[in-house]
């Protein structure tokens, strides 16, 4: 039902004399306070018609619409309005709301971004890793608008900062993952009132399923890692291969971790991504692997150039570019992790498991590695052994790997010394491999 705003009311009152008058109250659309006595009521309701008719004149051309205010309410939202000057009323609520009345502090873009880098480094205990992405992602604020201050900055600019032309829905939530923090940290240190980046939506991203290694393709880089420089890189590809390490975890571990006995390896809180102590249960062929490496040590110097060296092995592209590199195939991003994991899933077909074994969440590991790999592959992945590998193809240095010609030239390196010695250590493996995790 539609409405028109009462504003004003006539009340019987007694002045302080004792006489009797009668009084009109209410409030002025722009907010000014109304009381007037009258002697009598003929003429208190002569003044309030003629209040209403100076509202109706300047509601003209409005509509009526339906509210669950009260008259009182409607006339002071109204009063409000006019008093903000066309400013929206939300808005001064939520300011009134947080403390509105409080001055805030000035700080510039560039201070900004200084005070809470400096405040990343010394109280969150962040790595150096993470410490280089929040750098590189604060960097362009910075530069950009560095003498400016901070609550001048408009959501339009944030986004044009946040969306790049022709990058990926990651890169793009990633930068606004480091300016929410960085809003966020002057918020509360009452540099601003508002977080704008929090009405900022994150990018949407597709479902991309993760790519993993054919069992032939595992043996290929397996026996390029044994064959460059002596296995130098064997035991990074071996952890990332069958213990689903990440590289960063890898980087972090040292052969005191590995308990041979009992066969696990004990990822400390400090080298894990989430900084959680987790045990990774090796199965007899993967002990059998890093048995067969221990003298090297598990992260090689210039390891960069010695994997891109692996990898042109066994017929992938390196990381840094290289003439011949065109004939070779792509490599995926985080092939080896997404190998092992899907390898592991398939085998144990318990999501729970694989995701404490990876250090994944059960719901990560049902999404992205179900039905990646069949049972049978899995089997035929754990079983495999340096034995298996030595009886394969290190009988003869002849044809050891079946990569592009450019890199054939790297079978002259295999000798008798490197059959024998996987041989050797292959026999440790011969025992029934036990489950993947």
């Amino acid at each position: 039902m539609s409405q028109i705003i009462d504003r004003y009311s006539i009340a019987e009152f007694t002045n302080p004399s004792g006489k009797a008058v009668w009084r009109i109250q209410g409030r002025k659309p722009d907010g000014v306070r109304v009381r007037i006595n009258f002697k009598t009521l003929a003429e208190a309701r002569a003044r309030k018609q003629q209040f209403d008719v100076e509202c109706l004149n300047l509601q003209a051309g409005s509509s009526f619409r339906h509210t669950r205010l009260t008259d009182q309410q409607l006339a002071e939202a109204e009063a409000a309005f006019f008093q903000l000057g066309g400013k929206p009323l939300l808005e001064a609520v939520q300011v009134y709301l947080s403390g509105g009345g409080q001055a805030l502090k000035s700080i510039t873009v560039a201070e900004a971004v200084d005070a809470f880098y400096a405040e990343k480094q010394t109280r969150t205990r962040l790595r150096d890793r993470s410490l280089k992405d929040y750098k590189s992602r604060l960097n362009p604020i910075k530069n950009t608008y560095g003498p400016r201050q901070l609550q001048s900055i408009t959501r339009a600019e944030l986004e044009a900062m946040i969306f790049l032309p022709g990058q990926s829905a990651d890169t793009s939530n990633g930068n606004r993952r480091v300016l929410h923090g960085l809003f966020e940290w002057c918020r509360n240190h009452d540099y601003i009132r508002e977080n704008v980046v929090a009405r900022i939506a994150t990018a949407s991203r597709d479902q991309i399923e993760p790519v993993i290694l054919p069992q032939t393709e595992v043996q290929q880089l397996l026996r390029a890692a044994m064959v460059h420089k002596d296995g130098a890189l064997l035991p990074y590809i071996a952890l990332g291969l069958f213990a689903g390490l990440r590289p960063a975890e890898v980087s972090r571990l040292s052969w005191a971790q590995f308990d041979w006995q009992q066969k696990h390896i004990t990822v400390r809180g400090d080298g894990a991504k989430l900084r959680q102590r987790r045990v990774i249960e090796l199965v007899d062929s993967t002990v059998a692997w890093l048995k067969s490496c221990t003298d090297q040590p598990i992260m090689p110097q210039n390891f960069m150039r010695e994997f891109d060296a692996v990898r042109r092995l066994a017929g992938y592209r390196g990381n840094r570019p290289k003439r011949g590199d065109e004939q070779l195939k792509p490599w995926p991003q985080d092939v080896i992790r997404h190998t092992a994991i899907s390898n592991h899933f398939a085998y144990t077909k318990a999501e729970a498991a694989t995701a404490a074994w990876a250090g994944n969440s059960p719901e990560t590991v049902h999404r992205y590695y179900k039905g990646l790999v069949t049972p049978e592959q899995a089997t035929a992945y754990w079983a495999l052994t340096p034995e298996q590998m030595c009886k394969r193809r290190l009988k003869s240095a002849a044809g050891v790997m079946s990569v592009t010609r450019r890199f054939k030239s790297a079978a002259s390196s295999i000798t008798m010394k490197h059959v024998s010695q996987y041989e050797r250590l292959g026999r440790d493996s011969q025992k029934s491999v036990s489950g993947g995790g």
